[in-house]
């Protein structure tokens, strides 16, 4: 099985291509534990899965033009559109799938660092709804 290296990921959001001030893309799943333990269960915890919990951690070089000018109206707003490519523009594929889902921004960091560093956010945003991974 091919390994992928994070070396060209491409990134948008709200149909805006980020790639360029996206260090960091970590998509992460997962579903509820609901216990289904009775009496006739033998003793033991039985359960089942529940609802698909999903989010995505970016960390951003801010750009007042290019990043807080995006974000920052999306705060308390609707969902919108994100896609992530782990493989860059590659053509989507089982081996370079292409994820796409409905990301609510709740978050963000303005100003971040000290002096002589790079201004930065890291960012974790709910996921809403399914994502859709795209392979073909």
């Amino acid at each position: 099985m091919a390994k992928l290296v994070l070396t060209n990921a491409n990134v948008s959001l709200a149909g805006t291509d980020i790639t360029s001030n996206v260090a960091a893309v970590t998509v992460s799943t997962s579903a509820a534990e609901v216990p289904t333990t009775s009496f006739g269960s033998g003793g033991a915890v039985t359960r089942v899965s529940g609802l698909i919990d999903n989010s995505v951690t970016l960390s951003l070089h801010n750009d007042y033009s290019a990043i807080d000018g995006l974000i920052m109206p999306l705060i308390g707003s609707t969902a919108v559109t994100m896609v992530v490519k782990p493989a860059g523009t590659a053509a989507a594929s089982s081996a370079t799938p292409h994820l796409t889902f409905q990301v609510l921004c709740v978050e963000f960091t303005p100003v971040n660092g000290a002096v002589g560093e790079l201004n930065t956010a890291d960012v974790t945003w709910p996921i809403s709804g399914a994502i859709t991974r795209t392979v073909s």
